[in-house]
């Protein structure tokens, strides 16, 4: 089996068409079905889901071991005795998870005043995650980026056409319900078909045990830092604005994490697997070949993120009506604050495949904080409008602790983020002016600064 491929723009270019034409096109029947589901359904249905499923993630998060990492970065990862044992502490895990969240479904339903039946069914979603079949990782760790890209298709295919099924059908909360639990049990069983030579089966290794939980120790507490540090706002929000409200900050903020999980994806995918099979060389060589693809790569987002940060509110505008109007104002602000995220995914991928998972505690603790800190100031001073500033402005705190440990590993590219940061804002203030001079105003024109300041 290949575990090891050279560094070459023919191989990352090959791994970015196809990561980014299925996340191109997974996002785009996303957006489409949240479109559709947003005529069928009332904006406080999902404020619900924003709650239910922020928990839910929690909770899966909260004791995260990095299991699929392991089997990505591990050498003997396609050992039947390690990736059954991988698998078995997997399925372990999600039983004593889902027994928790059962635990605290009567508090959290009484702290944010959600449905308890609506929570319960969700939460069986953790068992499903845990009896997945980790096939998926070993797709990334043979290189198998198509096959991996394939599922992603088949499931975003599945899952939009069960979300408009049961919301045509059933337009309540059960929808949105039901269609995401049918979604879950499907991939989960459709995992066990990927690799024939897979095999799970319930085993226990000391050996690898110990290498698996060494290794996932600082995905441990980075996992928890990471829940907080990206789902306070949605917690934070669920709590003080109302749940109509709180739907159509969801709409605006999935919408704003396109780009980002585009860059997400193709870290996991192909950056990841790629270094720690290179992890090896020498840091200056491997970095030598990594800083012009790296660059080139860095270059086409830029292009693509500033068109679609100067159009984004248009989009609301046309396809979504009177009720989710605020997210047009809410979208560009928080597209903006999504560059950051960007240089700050591709860098923690790097990262990660250098066997140096602790930066990512440190980075995602430094954002956690300015948001614990900085929220209820902001939303206390200028509502919901200061959150989302905030918010913005967030990733920042997250890209320079991982800038810092890039350095330190003799690994970084910060002159490269900040020419690349220069042409995202100068894209932006080109296409901001086009746009203005043909009569369509500017992206930032429906922001409600007059609320706040009169004068």
């Amino acid at each position: 089996m290949q575990n090891e491929k050279n560094i070459s723009i023919r191989f990352l270019l090959k791994g970015a068409i196809l990561t980014g034409g299925t996340a191109t096109l997974g996002q785009g029947l996303r957006l489409v079905t949240n479109i559709v589901l947003a005529r069928l359904l009332a904006p406080e249905l999902f404020g619900i889901m924003v709650i239910v499923n922020a928990l839910r993630t929690g909770i899966e998060l909260v004791s995260d071991i990095g299991i699929g990492q392991n089997i990505i970065y591990h050498k003997h990862a396609n050992d039947p005795d390690f990736y059954n044992t991988a698998w078995t502490l997997q399925v372990i895990r999600s039983v004593c998870l889902w027994v928790i969240a059962l635990l605290l479904a009567a508090p959290f339903a009484r702290f944010y005043q959600i449905p308890i039946l609506v929570y319960l069914v969700t939460s069986s979603g953790i068992l499903l995650s845990g009896f997945t079949s980790v096939s998926t990782s070993l797709l990334l760790k043979r290189f198998q980026i198509a096959k991996h890209n394939a599922f992603d298709i088949v499931i975003a295919l599945i899952s939009s056409a069960n979300y408009l099924l049961f919301a045509y059908i059933w337009p309540t909360i059960w929808a949105l319900v039901f269609a995401g639990l049918f979604t879950s049990i499907i991939s989960m069983i459709g995992t066990y078909f990927l690799l024939p030579d897979v095999k799970q089966r319930f085993y226990l290794s000391d050996r690898f045990v110990s290498e698996i939980l060494h290794y996932g120790k600082w995905i441990f507490a980075s996992s928890i830092i990471y829940f907080l540090s990206t789902n306070f706002d949605r917690l934070y929000f669920g709590k003080v604005i109302p749940l109509s409200q709180l739907g159509v900050y969801g709409i605006a903020r999935s919408m704003s994490e396109l780009v980002g999980l585009f860059v997400l994806r193709f870290g996991n995918y192909v950056l990841f697997p790629l270094i720690s099979s290179n992890a090896h060389l020498p840091r200056s060589d491997l970095r030598r070949q990594f800083f012009p693809i790296r660059a080139k790569f860095l270059l086409l987002t830029a292009l693509g993120f500033s068109v679609i940060a100067t159009t984004s509110d248009l989009l609301i505008k046309v396809f979504y009506d009177e009720r989710y109007r605020a997210a047009s104002w809410m979208l560009p602000l928080l597209l903006i604050g999504s560059w950051p995220s960007i240089l700050a995914y591709l860098n923690e991928s790097t990262l990660l495949g250098l066997g140096k998972s602790s930066y990512s505690a440190i980075a995602n603790s430094a954002k956690f904080a300015f948001l614990l800190i900085g929220m209820p100031i902001s939303v206390t001073a200028l509502g919901v409008f200061g959150g989302i500033l905030v918010i913005a402005l967030s990733d920042i705190f997250r890209y320079f602790p991982m800038l810092l440990g890039q350095r330190r590993e003799q690994f970084s590219f910060g002159l490269q983020d900040l020419l690349v940061t220069l042409v995202v804002v100068l894209l932006i203030a080109l296409w901001e002016w086009l746009r203005w001079m043909a009569g369509f105003g500017t992206s930032f024109e429906s922001v409600p600064l007059e609320v706040y300041w009169p004068f």
